[in-house]
Formats: structure tokens, sequence, C-alpha cells
């Protein structure tokens, strides 16, 4: 039998419906490990055990009354500590959102808790969610499973620690240029940066009411699950999203029958982007698993040159996020540190500024966002897929910031990537950010090891409003590996 701790979400979802175990039974399970081992990742910062006790019995005396509400009935799930829960702290990592206790669920939370699902704490992010190593002044900084002297990614590194831990089932993170990519990559699980859009921001980063009159981060962000199973990512995403909500939307969604089995996959790939390799290890570990896709009669294609212009890609994500999170910046503070900064420009596009902050300079480069998104849309017409790396590295050892510039973590040690130093943004970001810029779907899912037995994931790419198409070819991709691995960790 399969130990309890890793089940999927799903088949913890199927035991409970059939009497194998009862909700209560699950969740105090989950506590238990998370008391023997949480001590040691750090992924879970903050739980109400007595109340999540309660759901789980609320959800046992539904089953027994023949109330089921689906696949994620019963199953302890947590939630990164970015959305609003009510009745447990949300901080966003931000020393004076410390103590703030929400009184009202964000729209996922609800839409989980409705389903079924057991919310049973929060976990770890960057603060502000601005690195992508989780660690921040009020909870600290959280470990890899696999190597605890290793990050874990962010900032949905909790997230991903603790389902690759056996802490959780299933969480729900955010990403606006790689945050559920990058640590579901080193941390070897998976996930879904679902479609911009798909999926609602309502609940996300709240206490700030008060600080602005008007919303930032209205562009790239987007909203999605970290779990042990494609499969979980499918149930999740379904509960989650908004269906045909979006349909107003430009290029809405489309409900678009599965392919047939018998049709092969078309897939393009990419090994490493110009100027920016990536290690051995994951060069190896995917060619290996392009040959074996082909192996198994999918049609694949080596991509030589990017099916985008990439610096212009990164100079637009820089100005967007420039634009939406510091327009309130007078402008003599931004043209100063827009020439204190500009060698840093040079070297990482994806840290350019909008300068000068003007209506008609936002709408040029909103424009320039949508022509990448035609071109790259042009370029997924006639494939199934497009897989490239996640990231430059596997999991890198904790690395310290230099120093902070408001609250910008600054590094300027160099991460290596084999024997060669590259910039910490670019060697962690520069594959990820692409992709919110056009707004695609992703699934980051595990194919192997490097050396040092550190996970590797790859991006699996796929067409804007196709979700569950990506999610059905990616599980078609999967099938190739073998089962998923969790990691050794000593329990205390």
């Amino acid at each position: 039998m399969k130990e309890l701790t890793y089940l999927t979400a799903t088949e913890m979802g199927t035991w409970i419906r059939e009497r194998k175990i009862s909700a209560e039974e699950a969740t105090r399970h989950t506590f238990k490990r998370i008391a023997s081992l949480n001590g040691k990742m750090n992924a879970i910062v903050a739980y109400d055990e007595q109340a999540a006790l309660e759901s789980a019995k609320q959800a046992d005396k539904e089953m027994a009354e023949g109330h089921y509400r689906g696949p994620l009935h019963g199953v302890p799930i947590t939630i990164k500590d970015s959305f609003a829960t009510t009745g447990l702290p949300t901080t966003s990592g931000f020393s004076p959102l410390k103590g703030y206790i929400p009184q009202h669920d964000a729209a996922i939370v609800r839409r989980l808790k409705q389903a079924g699902a057991v919310l049973i704490g929060k976990t770890n992010v960057s603060t502000l969610l601005m690195d992508i190593q989780a660690d921040n002044d009020i909870y600290g900084r959280t470990n890899n499973p696999w190597n605890q002297e290793r990050t874990s990614g962010g900032s949905s590194g909790g997230s991903a620690a603790a389902v690759a831990a056996g802490l959780s089932y299933l969480d729900i993170g955010s990403d606006i240029g790689g945050s559920l990519r990058l640590p579901a990559h080193y941390c070897g699980v998976f996930s879904l940066k679902p479609t911009e859009g798909a999926v609602p921001a309502t609940g996300h980063m709240p206490g700030f009411e008060g600080m602005s009159d008007y919303t930032s981060s209205r562009h790239l962000a987007c909203y999605g699950p970290i779990a042990r199973s494609i499969e979980d990512l499918e149930v999740a995403f379904s509960i989650i999203s908004d269906g045909n909500g979006n349909a107003g939307l430009p290029h809405g969604p489309q409900v678009l029958p599965p392919p047939p089995k018998e049709k092969p996959l078309y897939i393009r790939w990419m090994e490493e982007l110009p100027g920016y390799p990536t290690s051995r290890a994951i060069r190896d570990q995917l060619r290996r698993f392009v040959k074996e896709l082909e192996q198994q009669g999918m049609r694949v294609e080596q991509v030589a040159t990017p099916p985008l212009d990439v610096r212009k890609t990164w100079e637009t994500w820089g100005k967007m996020i420039d634009a939406e999170l510091n327009s309130t910046t007078p402008s003599l503070l931004r043209g100063l540190a827009h020439l204190i900064t500009m060698p840093i420009y040079r070297q990482i596009p994806s840290a350019t500024m909008l300068i000068p902050l003007t209506f008609k300079n936002y709408m040029r480069v909103l424009t320039i966002r949508e022509q990448l998104i035609l071109s790259f849309e042009q370029f997924m017409a006639d494939c199934d897929l497009f897989l490239c790396p996640v990231s430059c590295t596997t999991a890198f050892p904790h690395l310290e910031k230099s120093r902070m510039w408001g609250y910008k973590p600054i590094y300027t040690k160099p991460l290596y990537v084999d024997e060669s130093p590259q910039n910490y943004w670019a060697a962690t970001t520069f594959y990820t950010s692409l992709f919110n810029v056009t707004g695609s779907p992703v699934v980051t899912m595990p194919i192997g090891f490097d050396e040092q037995g550190l996970p590797i994931g790859i991006q699996c790419v796929g067409k804007r409003w196709r979700d569950r198409e990506l999610l059905q070819g990616a599980s078609r991709l999967y099938a190739t590996c073998p089962e998923w691995r969790a990691p050794e960790i000593s329990v205390e």
C-alpha cells in the first residue's frame, strides 16, 4: 500500500470517499508530520490545528450524510501566506502586516473550502513576494527538503517545500516572474501557472487597503496549484479557475475536446537561451527526456532560435512591473534611481524602469506586450507544446542578500552555473519571466536529478486559454517518466 504521507491529493480524496481513512485521521496524520518535520523545513508558518480538525470532522459528517463535495473533500491542504484566510495570519512576509488576520477568504480559498478541502495552514514566502528565496523578517528562511542547505525557491518556496516534504497534499501559490515554477523545479514537484486571468486575484496580498486608492499589479501575475501529480493540478485548477467567466476577455477560454489518444504530440524544445547557459545536468536531463518522447512516437523539434525577442520581452516585463508597483514614487526619486542603477539595466534587462512614467509610455509598453504575445502564439500555432528549462541551475545554496533597495533585495554575489558565474536574477528568472509576458499557461514537472541528487524540472508551455489541453498534454509526457519520488528526510 502506498505510504499515507505521500498520497497525491486526489488519492487521499479517494481514500476518504472510500472510507479507508477519515478526513479527521488524515488531518491528524498531517499535523503529526508537521510537528516532527516542520522545524527543519520552516515551510508552514501559521496554522490553527483545532479549527482544521473541526473542519475535518464536518467533512466526515457531510460524507456520512451522503453530501460529497468532490475529489478534494476532506483533503488537508495549505495556502501561500499571501492569500486572505479568515482567522489565520496573512502577512506576505511584510513586517508591518505581522499579526494581520483577515476576516474574509480570498476567492480561491473560498472555492477550495466549498469543494470540501480542509485548510490546515499557511506557507512561507519572500518579503512582499519580491525574491526567489523564501525568507522574511517575520518567519525566517524555508529550507529545501532535498538538502536543507539549499533554497526551496520563492516566492512560493514554502508551498513547494511543504508539498515535497509531505506536510501538505496540495498548495496554491502565485507567480509574477517564476514564483510557482522555480520552487517546483527546486523541490521536485509539479506546478501550474495558468493563463493570466484564468484564476481570480481577489484576496491576494490583502492588508494594504488604505496605502493606495487603486490596485497595483494588474498584469503578469497568475495564481495556481503546487502538487505531487498532474492530476492534482487538473483537479485544483477546475476548482479555483473562473471557467467560462473569462469569455468576455480578448481571446477568452475555449472549451475543446481532448486530442485523440492516437495522435502523436508535436513538441518544440530549447535547451538554453543564447548567453544564458543552463547547467550540464539540466541539459543532459532535458535531452534524455526529449529522446524518450521521440522513442514513444512523439514528434519533436529542437529550436535553435528563441521563439520571441527575449531581450525585448525581459525589458517589457521590467517596465510593466516598474510602472504598476512603483508608480507612487516621486518623479525626482525615480529619476535618481534610474541614473544610479543604469549599469544594472544593461546587464539585467528585466530590471529596466519605465522612464518617464507617463500614460503614453505605459500604453506603448502594453502594445509591445500584445505584439510579443502574438509572436509567441504564432510560434505555437502549429505545435502542441514547447519545452524549455525552468532555471539555469538546480537548487542553489542559500544566498545572503547584499543590501536592500527599498523592499527589493540586491545580490552582488554571483550564482555559479557549473563553473561559470552568472548574475543572480539572470540565472534564476530569465527563463520563467518570458511566459508571464506572453501570458501563457505553463506546467512545471520534475524529469530527473543532477549528480548531487537535486531535482530537475522543465517548463511545459501551452497556448493561452488552453490550460486543460496543456494539462492533458503534460500528463501524456510525464507518463514516460519514473513514478514521482519523495525526498528522504529524517523525522525528529
